[in-house]
């Protein structure tokens, strides 16, 4: 069973609190199928969702038909927030399920309508709201900086080095397929591209965990 306190969403914010929140918001659960999509780039916005289970890309399509991945939501994750502080009257983007999933769809509705007591913790919701976004946006900036690399070689440096842990490893948290479309990139290229920096001995790949075995040749990524 998901622990709503350990969300961001409800950061500051008892369990009790929550369910209350909850009731009054008449929030709802929906699971949703692999591949499915909870919305469109067409569809108006309605709800605010939190991810319980599963995995859901946030997506744009190009003209070209080119899928552009803008981020990946793990449980624990909000996502639709974007478009409750603006004057959007849709989406923009694609939101699909990578995997069976579970959501918690919470209407904008209830998220405007303060009632006459003001409770502080629907204040803090709308301040977590506020500190989510704050996340996106850095989010995002983040993927302008990686996507600017001149080369992919230095993209998926620049991805990498973004996501590194103590170990000098990375792990994969999506597909091929996907970190390609991340990057803006077609998949056969990435492959070889990944392929050639195992073979120049900059990174070995295990699995869904990429190491850095030599940093000097790594950082030089960077140099051009």
């Amino acid at each position: 069973m998901f622990d709503y306190t350990k969300s961001i969403l409800f950061r500051k914010i008892n369990e009790p609190e929550i369910e209350k929140m909850l009731r009054c918001s008449m929030a709802s659960t929906k699971q949703v199928d692999g591949g499915e999509m909870i919305f469109g780039q067409d569809d108006k916005p309605v709800f605010i969702y939190l991810l319980l289970e599963g995995q859901v890309i946030i997506t744009k399509y190009l003209p070209s038909g080119r899928r552009d991945i803008l981020m990946t939501v793990e449980p624990g994750d909000v996502f639709g927030e974007i478009f409750f502080f603006g004057d959007e009257e849709y989406y923009w983007c694609d939101a699909v399920a990578v995997k069976n999933s579970k959501l918690l769809m919470i209407p904008y509705s209830f998220i405007y309508g303060f009632c006459s007591n003001v409770c502080e913790h629907h204040k803090q919701l709308v301040h977590n709201l506020l500190d989510i976004q704050s996340r996106c946006n850095l989010q995002m900036m983040k993927k302008l900086h990686i996507v600017t690399g001149t080369t992919l070689k230095q993209k998926l440096g620049l991805w990498m080095n973004d996501r590194i842990n103590e170990k000098n490893e990375v792990k994969l948290d999506m597909t091929r397929e996907e970190l390609a479309d991340y990057l803006g990139a077609a998949r056969p290229s990435l492959s070889r591209t990944l392929t050639q920096m195992q073979d120049e001995g900059i990174i070995s790949i295990h699995k869904r965990v990429i190491k850095i075995e030599d940093m000097e040749l790594f950082e030089e990524l960077f140099d051009d």
